[in-house]
């Protein structure tokens, strides 16, 4: 919180994210011998590292469907069948399970065509969500003092259209013919939130983050600025007058994007993957935050084999010297399966080290 408040803090954090790294690891029994039967938390402490907290704590906002809206989900060894019965019709999605069973990918989305938005207006319009306050404190307890409570908001407007919805070729061609159709099924999508946001705005969570997964050549510029920024401007407004800070996860190509982040009353990034991961150097993010905070900045690929320590190291010593003290350090997106953990541990060497 010293980082995001700019006030001298005694050192910065090194906080990679290493769930996928463990999840995957774990399910094929490729962990590292001296980390089998280790839990998560067990594993950062080792490497005197701190978790992402809305790995936590996002499932304390809860979302309660309408009663009329029936929720049926199935699974078999390859797919998740997810159908939603209402007295509008029915919706139905199909993932497809991967990474050893510790992911999954949206092959067939709710969304076919303009005729389905009834039924999911009328899904969202019945929803209510609630805060599981005892959650919290369950998580707050097992977490400790390791990390700063934390959550995540859904993808927002444009973004959970394309992503959760209809999937970005048929969402763009219901863009592209039937725009006010789509941009009255965003509005709705805002309703929704309305009261997701309340609940947060009355929250203990000091740090909100957007799930946005924001990327160029998803949101272009022009969509950017037409449905991003006034989504961002109208909820960070809101946030902050409630006294939270607020940070949007841009894990893609950005470049063309950035020169509109001062537009979105963000106080910061995360996730965004520097080159050679994504298609900005070090220099143009800083140039674009300013005084604004980073969170992450070291490329995933960096921890595979192909890039040896001294490149990393060099890697770090230029993120920190750019960003310091506005930066909570971490790896831009996560871990990856096959990434050395011994890399991480170094990096945290380096960064419990730095002086600030």
């Amino acid at each position: 919180m010293a980082v995001f408040k700019h006030k001298k803090a005694d050192r910065l954090i090194w906080q990679p994210r290493l769930h996928h790294w463990y999840d995957v690891n774990k399910a094929r029994g490729t962990l590292p011998k001296e980390y089998e039967g280790w839990d998560l938390l067990a594993i950062y402490d080792d490497l005197g590292a701190s978790p992402r907290a809305y790995h936590y704590f996002n499932d304390t906002i809860k979302v309660i469907e309408g009663d009329k809206v029936r929720v049926k989900r199935k699974a078999d060894e390859n797919y998740i069948y997810t159908k939603y019965e209402t007295p509008k019709g029915s919706l139905t999605q199909v993932e497809r399970i991967t990474e050893y069973g510790t992911a999954s990918l949206r092959i067939e989305y709710f969304l076919k065509n303009i005729k389905d938005f009834k039924v999911l207006e009328y899904i969202l319009r019945n929803q209510r969500f609630i805060f599981d306050k005892e959650l919290y404190k369950e998580r707050e307890r097992l977490l400790g003092d390791r990390s700063e409570p934390l959550i995540t908001v859904p993808w927002g407007s444009i973004q959970r259209f394309f992503i959760v919805y209809m999937g970005f070729q048929r969402g763009v061609i219901a863009l592209w013919k039937h725009r006010e159709r789509v941009e009255d099924l965003l509005r709705v999508f805002d309703e929704n939130d309305d009261e997701r946001f309340a609940l947060i705005r009355k929250a203990p969570f000091r740090l909100v983050n957007f799930g946005d997964n924001i990327d160029e050549g998803l949101c272009s510029p022009p969509l950017f600025k037409r449905y991003m920024i006034p989504y961002y401007q109208r909820r960070t407004k809101e946030l902050h007058q409630a006294g939270k800070f607020c940070t949007s996860h841009w894990d893609g190509k950005i470049k063309k994007l950035l020169p509109y982040f001062q537009e979105t009353g963000l106080d910061g990034l995360e996730c965004v993957p520097p080159l050679p991961q994504g298609n900005v150097t070090l220099e143009e993010l800083k140039e674009a935050l300013g005084d604004n905070i980073l969170i992450d900045g070291i490329p995933a690929t960096h921890f595979l084999p192909p890039v040896n320590r001294d490149e990393l190291k060099r890697f770090v010593m230029n993120l920190l010297e750019t960003f310091s003290p506005n930066i909570i350090v971490g790896i831009s997106d996560m871990l990856p399966p096959d990434g050395s953990i011994e890399k991480v541990r170094m990096v945290g060497e380096m960064v419990r080290e730095y002086p600030i």
